[in-house]
């Protein structure tokens, strides 16, 4: 019976050890969060370039199509555009 103390004392003490060492980690980590979750994007955007290169041909051909002109245009409209989606897709506060 000793034995079976012993042992419920020793993995007592291992399951302490391990949450210790979660929220070690955890601590250690929250200053990365941000800095990976960005770096995880880019990573998702490659791959989903990498997996569609007619895609990426075929607007790289439109630009060119277009000229400078027709380009700083369309560039103007489609910023504006994607600021207006920006702040009805973000939650409201």
């Amino acid at each position: 019976m000793n034995t079976l103390e012993t042992i419920m004392r020793r993995r007592a003490a291992l399951v302490a050890q391990a949450a210790a060492q979660r929220d070690e980690i955890g601590r250690l980590i929250g200053p990365w969060q941000k800095p990976l979750a960005l770096l995880d994007r880019g990573i998702e955007i490659v791959q989903r370039l990498r997996a569609h290169p007619l895609a990426i041909a075929a607007g790289v051909a439109f630009l060119v199509w277009m000229g400078r002109r027709k380009l700083s245009r369309w560039a103007g409209r489609i910023a504006a555009v994607w600021q207006l989606y920006s702040s009805l897709r973000s939650p409201r506060q």
